[in-house]
């Protein structure tokens, strides 16, 4: 991705994501800066499917949380490993994981949007 300014990044994302960017009444946490996070809090995102997403979906939603593509573990249905990752993806609600995003590999703008409401809520 080209280097831009961090406004215009966030605008692209926003775009990409189905989000026009006059709908937000709150900025970026400063921790989707793509900035680190601290050593002490448990890195990336456990995807819980059969696949990843798309490689724009997930380059996005990485851009949004702080992490990187790399740091994104995907795990077959079914019982989790032992650990807690800083963040859960799943692509159907689960009643026993309430604080995990909840998108569709394949989602639709509203999906999108949903998910960026769950990203704020969890920041705010």
């Amino acid at each position: 991705m080209p280097d831009r300014a961090p406004a215009d990044l966030r605008a692209a994302l926003l775009s990409r994501m189905g989000i026009p960017s006059w709908q937000l009444r709150h900025p970026l946490p400063a921790d989707a800066t793509g900035e680190p996070h601290a050593a002490t809090e448990p890195q990336g995102l456990w995807l819980v499917a059969e696949r990843l997403p798309a490689r724009s979906l997930l380059e996005d939603l990485c851009a949004l949380l702080g992490i990187t593509p790399a740091e994104v573990s995907l795990h077959p249905p079914g019982p989790l490993p032992a650990g807690q990752p800083r963040w859960l993806w799943l692509t159907r609600p689960d009643p026993a994981r309430p604080g995990a995003l909840v998108c569709p590999l394949n989602p639709t703008a509203a999906d999108k949007r949903a998910l960026w409401q769950q990203i704020r809520t969890h920041h705010d």
